[in-house]
This record gives structure tokens, sequence and C-alpha cells, in this order.
């Protein structure tokens, strides 16, 4: 089965610190958790607590945005069901770079199931490795 912990170092790399460039439409971003998408994260207060610089990372909320990822992408997609690890991890990065339908609908069109977006037991079924 897929491994969340051998996945979780490749998105601190490629995720940066602190950003808010004007024009982007995700707006404040921390560690690729846009404040627009995800309001609630309990890494803002920190994040927000004083000025902060283009790429600077927060030492501290290292804990909370790996939290983020494992419950947001990780878990909602059962990618620890996965029998491959390659496969679990390339549907997470499809969902942290755009929706978790469109990663869904990624794997379907792997396994040549129609592409509903939606995590059915077919899609779990092949994703196991078990169809």
């Amino acid at each position: 089965m897929a491994d969340v912990q051998l996945w979780l170092p490749k998105v601190r790399k490629n995720e940066a610190g602190y950003a808010n460039v004007a024009g982007d439409r995700g707006g404040v971003t921390y560690a690729g958790i846009t404040y627009k998408n995800y309001p609630d994260w309990e890494g803002w207060p920190v994040v927000f607590s004083k000025e902060r610089k283009h790429n600077e990372k927060i030492p501290e909320l290292n804990t909370l945005v790996d939290e983020f990822y494992v419950r947001e992408f990780w878990n909602k997609l059962q990618l620890d069901k996965a029998a491959s690890q390659e496969l679990a991890e390339q549907i997470a990065d499809a969902a942290v770079m755009s929706s978790h339908k469109a990663a869904i609908k990624f794997a379907q069109n792997i396994f040549g199931l129609e592409q509903t977006g939606k995590l059915c037991e077919d899609t779990l079924q092949h994703l196991q490795g078990l169809a």
C-alpha cells in the first residue's frame, strides 16, 4: 500500500513558503495552501502574525502543513489504499495542482474507466490493484 510519508517530503520541496503575488488568483498562499480556498486552515494566524517576505518558510508550521496535505488530499482520495506508490503520488499531485475531481478523472483515464471525477467503488478497486 502507498505511504503518505514518502510523498510529504516531495510536497514540502515543491511548495514554496509565503506568497502574495499581485495578479495571482490564489491570493495569499503559504506552502501551496491558499487562503482563498482554505480560510479555516489552522496556520493562518501564524502566517498573518507579521509581515512576511516572498517564499519565506515558517518552520513552526511544518506539522500543520503536513497534516493539511494528508487530510485534504491523501486521505480524501483514499490513496493509502493504492497498490502503487508512484500512482498514488501522481494522483495526489494532480489534486494539489488542479482539483480532486481532475485527479480522479486522471486515474479513471489510466484505468480505462468512465471519467466521472467521482471516487466510486470501481475506481477504488482499480486503485487497489483488485480489478
